[in-house]
């Protein structure tokens, strides 16, 4: 490789970066309750030790379809999701349902939570039974 190419690949990693960041910035307006600061890293531990227990529900169908279940629990939506009427109906059952729900600001940081590398934009954590290890 040349001096030529490395200018050139440094080029595209600083645009994808430049591209990454803009992603993260954006954050709907309909996006409220946004929970951030020491709320949030509550909640990613909360998410992470559901992922680990098996008690999470990821993705638009399937949080959809334990929502009308009536499984209670509490939904993590992400704020950055474009355009949001792919879940624009959740925090509606949400509200029917008497599930409390809010919004994370990034789709990124919930994929992570989950231990996964692809973003996720709906994850709901089910309520712990009375025996459960991880419900303190």
């Amino acid at each position: 490789m040349g001096k030529k190419d490395k200018v050139v690949v440094e080029e595209e990693a600083a645009e994808e970066e430049e591209q990454e960041i803009k992603k993260s910035l954006y954050t709907s307006p309909l996006a409220t309750p946004l929970i951030t600061d020491k709320l949030l890293d509550r909640a990613l531990k909360l998410l992470k030790k559901g992922v680990a227990e098996k008690q999470t529900r990821r993705g638009v169908p399937e949080c959809t379809k334990a929502i009308r279940k009536g499984t209670k629990g509490i939904c993590f939506l992400a704020g950055d999701i474009y355009p949001m009427d792919v879940f624009a109906h959740v925090p509606i059952l949400c509200e029917e349902k008497g599930i409390h729900y809010c919004y994370v600001s990034s789709r990124h940081e919930l994929g992570a939570a989950c231990q996964t590398r692809r973003p996720i934009s709906i994850v709901m954590v089910m309520e712990p039974k009375a025996d459960a290890t991880w419900a303190a």
